[in-house]
C-alpha cells in the first residue's frame, strides 16, 4: 500500500489548479451581475462598471428598513452585507458567495489571476 502511495508521488502528477482570486480584464458589469442573479436565484442587480477591475471583492450593502417618511428605522437591518468574490481555474472566471460558497461559472467573462 505504501509502495503504491508513493509511486502516485513519484509520477509526476501534477495536482488539480485551485481557484484563484482574479481581476477583470475589461468591463464587464453586465455579465458580472447576471452571473450574481443566477447564482442568488433572485432579478437582475445593478453592479458598478469598475466592479472587480481592482480588487477581486465586492461587497454589496443589504438595504436598511425605512419607515415611511424614509427614516431608517433603528434596528431593522438583520443582515450582514453580502461579499462575492471573482475567481478563476483554467482560465474559466467565476463569482462566488462568500457566505455560503456558492459558486457560478462566468464562462463569457475575460479575467486573469490577481497577482497582488
Amino acid at each position: 500500500m505504501v509502495a503504491l502511495l508513493l509511486y502516485g508521488c513519484a509520477t509526476g502528477e501534477t495536482a488539480t489548479p485551485k481557484l484563484q482570486h482574479a481581476l477583470l480584464t475589461k468591463p464587464q458589469s453586465d455579465l458580472i451581475a447576471q452571473g450574481i442573479a443566477r447564482l442568488m436565484r433572485s432579478d437582475n442587480i445593478a453592479v458598478a462598471e469598475d466592479v472587480f477591475m481592482q480588487r477581486s471583492l465586492m461587497v454589496v450593502d443589504n438595504v436598511t428598513k425605512t419607515d415611511e417618511l424614509g427614516n431608517p428605522i433603528m434596528g431593522k437591518q438583520l443582515n450582514m452585507p453580502d461579499r462575492y468574490e471573482l475567481l478563476i481555474k483554467n482560465d474559466l472566471c467565476f463569482v462566488r458567495h462568500l457566505d455560503s460558497k456558492a459558486t457560478e461559472p462566468l464562462p463569457n467573462v475575460q479575467c486573469k489571476v490577481n497577482d497582488i
